[in-house]
């Protein structure tokens, strides 16, 4: 499983930089960077804005044409965000049938460790990035095979912990097509219709203590709505709710860029 696995991650790193490139670029202690950095002038700029990815392991996301299929998703989008927002760390949740409490796990990534600032930043950007995709596709197998279920709210409410807590933008990766449908609240089982109707399923949800806290988050769905492909009149309501949820009540904004 990807939770406990930071040996294959280790390993993965020195697949992809040259052993002592990697020892260099991942010093641990900052005395011995420093001295170098000052003797050589020179500083460097790492990144650090902090993200997340939550990776749907139910069975909308199998692959197509069944589902909107996850792991292609996964892959196509992934590297995309980690450059574009240049984040610095990645923190990881799964969606299962009780995602705040599934077993599946991952350690936080760094995406951009200190190291000898004489070295290629890009080439260690990279690596981690190759590094995060390969913990991020083995969470999304674990998910699929423990518990596999649809608790979005659930992995929102999970990753909304790996927040940096102070006012800092928080950029969440949701790898998913966004079909609630854990017991209890299923979004087929719900008159989704009006905004009374849609209010009164969120009140719901927010008396069970089961909406997200995502004020400073800014949330990036892949493989929204993509089932209503199929149900396109009922694709209006699905997002009049989800709008609500995140905008209205969890404080997210939403950004579509990686919605395709």
């Amino acid at each position: 499983m990807a939770a406990h696995h930071t040996g294959s991650r280790r390993r993965a790193l020195g697949a992809a930089l040259p052993a002592a490139t990697l020892a260099a670029a991942l010093v641990v202690g900052t005395t011995g960077c420093g001295a170098i950095g000052e003797a050589l002038g020179t500083s460097v700029d790492r990144y650090s804005a902090a993200c997340a990815v939550v990776v749907d392991g139910s069975g909308s996301g199998d692959p197509a044409p069944e589902g909107f299929d996850a792991e292609v998703k996964l892959h196509t989008t992934l590297p995309d965000f980690l450059a574009d927002l240049e984040c610095g760390t990645l923190a990881f949740a799964p969606i299962t049938s009780a995602s705040q409490f599934s077993s599946c796990q991952a350690e936080e990534v760094e995406l951009d460790p200190e190291g000898d600032p004489t070295l290629d930043r890009e080439e260690v950007r990279a690596a981690q990035r190759a590094v995060a995709e390969g913990v991020a596709t083995e969470l999304l197998d674990c998910a699929r095979t423990t518990q596999p279920g649809s608790d979005v709210l659930g992995a929102l409410n999970r990753v909304s912990g790996s927040a940096p807590g102070d006012g800092e933008a928080f950029h969440i990766l949701v790898v998913s097509d966004f079909i609630q449908s854990d017991v209890g609240s299923g979004l087929d089982e719900q008159d989704l219709t009006t905004p009374e109707s849609r209010a009164a399923v969120i009140d719901g949800l927010a008396e069970q203590g089961r909406l997200p806290r995502l004020a400073d988050a800014v949330v990036y769905p892949a493989g929204y709505g993509m089932r209503f492909s199929r149900q396109p009149a009922d694709y209006a309501d699905f997002d009049a709710f989800w709008t609500e949820l995140l905008e209205g009540r969890a404080d997210a904004d939403v950004d579509d860029t990686y919605r395709r």
